[in-house]
Formats: structure tokens, sequence, C-alpha cells
């Protein structure tokens, strides 16, 4: 079977699905229930374009930040209800007033996360909030290169891999196109979440899933017919829900997020966004919703900061201080003993026992008994010297 590039470097950026002329790559469903590229050989035309645009097989240039800024929305109806600040979702309204469009992610009806185009102000608040999981990008590539060829001015929203996967398939530069990728700790799969939503939830119309609230809190929210169904929040009651805490804890990332390029200060986007973790005492501005780590890359980037600087309570901080409160900005989360071993007994027992495997010494349940501790650390010890 002819591969595209490897596996472990797959980041299911979706650049090779819309830069092939025949449309003989599909999407398939491997390890995790991540999506990986599949070529139809009796279509193939090998004329390898979808090598040539990976950017796993042709890695792009990144810059270091300019600029580095702490920033939270001015307008209240924005801030309170944005996860992070507000600042994308500022930057987005100053483009769609110039005329322009956003691409960014939502979650359609029964979970399908996907990015979609966005023409009109009404239509943003479907790209509100955090989701913790990857989103399809389906033809949005080809979409976006379509309003650019037309002179749209385009905003694209993404993870830095999203990003890199636009890039390489446009193949040159666009003046009015403007990319925002975000600190990324990595991704789950979208048929994890729906598996595992199942467990927690009997209607087949889910609504939306809501991955935050408030400044810090990491939650799963099921929302059917605009209510909340089930709910589960990180802090008040850890390892309560499989989903969110396997997220936290590195255990369901795709293979290449586990060796991420873009995990660095440098940014393969024009301006990045994200929380600001670890901002210093120094910093006594009240932010009871959340504060923007806003990173400007590029010289297109800082003249956009600069043009939404009016609408946002903005303080320049150093790179250093943003780096040191993102472990994302520093190297990727890598595979340590325990997501090994998970991996492979996640084959035999399902994503979710085998995490509950792993996070034994985590729990207060039955793994707590001393002998079944004792005897699950010697079988896990064997396991790594076999295998790891």
């Amino acid at each position: 079977m002819r591969v595209i590039c490897s596996e472990d470097k797959c980041t299911g950026c979706w650049a090779c699905y819309n830069a092939c002329p025949k449309e003989c790559i599909s999407m398939k469903v491997g390890i995790l229930g991540h999506l990986f590229p599949v070529i139809d050989t009796k279509k193939c035309i090998n004329c390898k374009l979808c090598e040539k645009v990976c950017p796993s097989n042709n890695p792009l240039e990144k810059n270091i930040p300019k600029h580095t800024y702490a920033a939270f929305a001015k307008q209240n109806s924005i801030y309170s209800t944005s996860t992070s600040g507000g600042a994308a979702a500022v930057l987005s309204r100053l483009v769609l007033d110039e005329g322009g469009v956003v691409y960014g992610c939502t979650c359609k009806e029964n979970v399908e996360i996907t990015h979609i185009r966005v023409a009109d102000k009404s239509d943003l608040d479907k790209l509100r909030g955090s989701k913790y999981v990857q989103s399809d990008i389906s033809f949005c590539y080809k979409q976006a290169k379509q309003d650019l060829r037309e002179g749209n001015k385009v905003l694209f929203i993404g993870t830095p891999c999203q990003i890199a996967g636009l890039k390489a398939f446009l193949r040159k530069p666009y003046d009015n196109l403007l990319t925002v990728d975000l600190i990324c700790h990595g991704v789950p799969s979208q048929s994890y979440l729906r598996d595992h939503l199942k467990s927690k939830v009997t209607s087949d119309k889910i609504d939306n899933v809501i991955f935050r609230e408030g400044t810090n809190d990491y939650v799963v929210v099921v929302v059917v017919d605009g209510k909340p169904v089930y709910k589960s929040n990180l802090w008040k009651k850890r390892y309560e829900d499989d989903y969110i805490n396997a997220f936290i804890d590195g255990f369901t990332y795709r293979p290449s997020c586990h060796s991420c390029q873009y995990a660095t200060k440098s940014r393969v986007s024009d301006i990045t966004v994200g929380d600001f973790w670890g901002i210093g005492d120094d910093f006594v501005v009240p932010h009871k919703y959340g504060l923007s780590c806003v990173l400007a890359n590029t010289d297109k980037g800082v003249g956009y900061v600069n043009k939404i600087s009016d609408q946002l309570n903005i303080y320049e901080r150093t790179l250093d201080e943003a780096v040191a409160g993102n472990a994302q900005l520093r190297h990727p989360q890598g595979y340590n003993f325990k997501i090994k071993v998970f991996l492979l007994l996640q084959k035999y027992f399902g994503i979710s026992k085998a995490y509950r495997i792993m996070t034994y010494d985590k729990r207060h349940d039955w793994y707590r008994n001393p002998i079944i501790g004792f005897l699950l650390n010697k079988s896990l010890g064997l396991l790594n010297r076999i295998f790891c």
C-alpha cells in the first residue's frame, strides 16, 4: 500500500486530501480512532502531489514571535463568553468588518467537529469555545484557496498542523491570507469522543459539547435540546470522565503529537493565541474570564494586532514568560512508559478501560487494593522491559 508519510508523522492535516486532482484519497480510521489518508491506487495517476504538499515531508518555515502580549476583550459580551480572553473573537470580527471571511472549528449536531466558512457576524458564535478534539478540515483548504483567488480577505484559525497543511496546500503566499494557530496540547479523535459520549448520554441528537467553563475549568458538558444532560468537571472530580482526563494526561493524542514539530516557540502562523498561563505576579490587572496569550509572529501579524488593540485590554510581555507558562511552546508531550503500555492494552481492552488501568494509582476504587496494585506494578514493569 502506498504511503504519503509514515503514520507516526501524519498530523491528519488534510492537505493531501485537498490537493489530489483525482480525489482518490479518503480519510480512514486508524489507531485510537484517528483519521489517516488512504490512496485508491486504481484512481491514482501517480502525480505525487499529495507527497509534495505534505508538511511532514516538507517542513515549513517558522518564525520567532516579534511581540508577546497578554490581552482580553474590552467588550464584556465577547470577553465573558470566550474561554481564553477573546482575542481570536475580536480578530474574527475585524476581518468580517473588512469584508473578509473566517474559517474555524465548530461542533455540529451529533458531535461532528468540523471546520466551516463564516461570512457573517451572526454565525461567529458557531466558532466559540475550545474543542479538545481534532476537527475535520474536509475541503476547507480548497474553499479558502477559491476565496483568496477571488480577492477575499481570509482569516484561517486552526491548530499549528492545520495551518501548516493550509500553507503547504496553497504552495505560495497570499497577501490577503491571515493565519492564526492555537497553542495546542495535542488532539484526541472524534471517534473516541463519540464512543465515549454514547456511554454517558442516551440521546441520538447532541447539540453541542463544551470543554471549558470560566477561566480554568476543564469540563465535558453535553448539551441536548439546549440543556446540559451530562457534566463532569476535571478539577472538581479528577478521573471521573475518561475522555477529558485522558486528554489532559496525553494518552489519546495522535502519534505525531508526541513528536510535534510545532510545539516550540517558533511558530508557523502570523498570530498565535492561547491561555497566558503562569503570567508574573507583577500583572495585577483583574481578568476574571481568562487571559489571552497573543504572539505576533510576522509583520502581518503585528499589523493585525495593532488594528485590534483599541478593542483589547492589551499589555506587552516577554516571550520567555509565555514560554515558561506553556510547555507546548517548549516541547511536545513525548511518550512515557505509561502511554506506551496503554497503547498496547487499548488493543485488547478498549481506550477507556486501558486508560483506567494505567491510572489505577490515581483513583479511589478497587485499584487502591495493595495486592492488586503490587501485581499490576510488577506486570507493567515486565511489559516495559519486553516492549518499551
